[in-house]
């Protein structure tokens, strides 16, 4: 089985030097900087800011484009929790939006439809989910945000590398925030980072992130109201290091998920998800379909112990639209009640999909496996 995080002898080299030269915090012109350059120059990004995860800087990155107390924004219900959250701390409140059985991202007529119900402008931000490492339909989420007046945040925590129509993601539009938590193609345990190609965007989250202060500001004059977000230098001695391999794991994965693609073929029981042929994903997971013969006899929770017990890989995923959770009902938050909302295709996809994490992708063998293990599934469950 493939370790991960991976033990690479080129990162612990890279980390030891950070460790050596006595500067673990970020520093002018540290290891941090030259991570922010490469990773937004990867990116084909003006600007980047490294912070402490993605859930900081989603929640720095909303803030920097204007999301205020009151205002609403429209969110993908088939995502992690952070994407709402950074919004709530706002004092903003998540509108939840279906997502598309094909990509299980944002589905742009959904967004039409709520949008359009929006009478009063209120809905002031979008944030589409590049979810697996699928690319979201950005053009058509776009147009809708700016005929509607509103920003467009990318959550890319899942996408590192990802491609839209011939560029990285992240950048496309207003800004874009990547993580590097323990599970993610890129990791260094924990950390994120926000690329923008606006200045006015980047000088603002530089700032929230770094206790207020200004880019070549003095070390005591705080001109905004912020936290420390800062990421290490130890943290980004890792991540410049896996940065220059990313490509090659990038098409290992690729390959095994065309690969995987090829076996299934025709196994009604298990449809992969297959990315858009305009598009790159960077396979942080493969989602696969379970048919409603299989889930409406056995379960979720039994079908992903079969796989496993016969050598394959895979894991439940999300057991719950994001706007089921209870945390949603806190009354602190004075959030809408969401109880009686019901998105039938991210309800489905809770019911239905399973992943295959990234790291199977990096093995032909482990892919092999899981694929072979799924289709003895499909054959012994009757």
């Amino acid at each position: 089985m493939v370790k991960w995080p991976p033990v690479n002898s080129d990162d612990e080299k890279s980390l030891l030097e950070a460790f050596r030269s006595g500067k673990w915090g970020r520093v002018p012109g540290g290891v941090v900087e030259e991570f922010e350059r490469e990773f937004s120059r990867y990116h084909e990004a003006k600007y980047a800011v490294a912070v402490t995860s993605g859930t900081a800087g989603l929640f720095l990155s909303y803030l920097a484009v204007g999301l205020n107390e009151g205002d609403y924004f429209a969110l993908p219900a088939y995502t992690f929790i952070a994407t709402a959250t950074a919004g709530v701390l706002l004092r903003a409140v998540p509108v939840f939006i279906d997502i598309d059985a094909e990509t299980l991202n944002i589905s742009v007529d959904s967004l039409k439809a709520i949008l359009e119900q929006d009478k009063d402008n209120k809905i002031k931000l979008i944030v589409p989910v590049h979810f697996s490492g699928i690319p979201a339909e950005l053009d058509g989420v776009i147009n809708e945000a700016r005929r509607h007046g509103a920003k467009v945040i990318e959550d890319a925590a899942q996408a590192h590398g990802a491609v839209y129509k011939g560029r990285k993601v992240g950048a496309i539009g207003d800004a874009g925030v990547f993580s590097f938590q323990s599970s993610k193609n890129m990791t260094a345990g924990e950390g994120g980072v926000i690329v923008t190609n606006d200045y006015e965007t980047y000088i603002r989250a530089w700032s929230y992130h770094n206790a207020g202060r200004e880019i070549n500001g003095e070390w005591y004059m705080h001109m905004l109201i912020g936290w420390n977000f800062r990421m290490t230098e130890l943290q980004a001695a890792i991540l410049l290091s896996q940065l220059k391999r990313y490509d090659d794991e990038f098409k290992v994965r690729e390959r095994n998920a065309r690969l995987l693609y090829e076996i299934l073929e025709g196994v009604e029981d298990f449809r992969p998800i297959k990315p858009p042929d305009y598009v790159s994903s960077s396979n942080h997971l493969l989602p696969i379909w379970i048919s409603s013969r299989l889930i409406n006899q056995y379960g979720k929770a039994r079908i992903v112990n079969e796989v496993n017990k016969r050598g394959g890989v895979i894991v439940e995923g999300y057991p719950m639209p994001l706007y089921r959770q209870p945390a949603f009902r806190e009354a602190y938050w004075k959030l809408p009640d969401y109880s009686r909302l019901n998105l039938p295709v991210t309800e489905d996809a809770c019911r239905r999909v399973v992943w295959v994490p990234q790291h199977v992708l990096l093995s032909e063998d482990e892919t092999r496996r899981t694929a072979e293990a799924l289709i003895k599934v499909s054959k012994e469950l009757k």
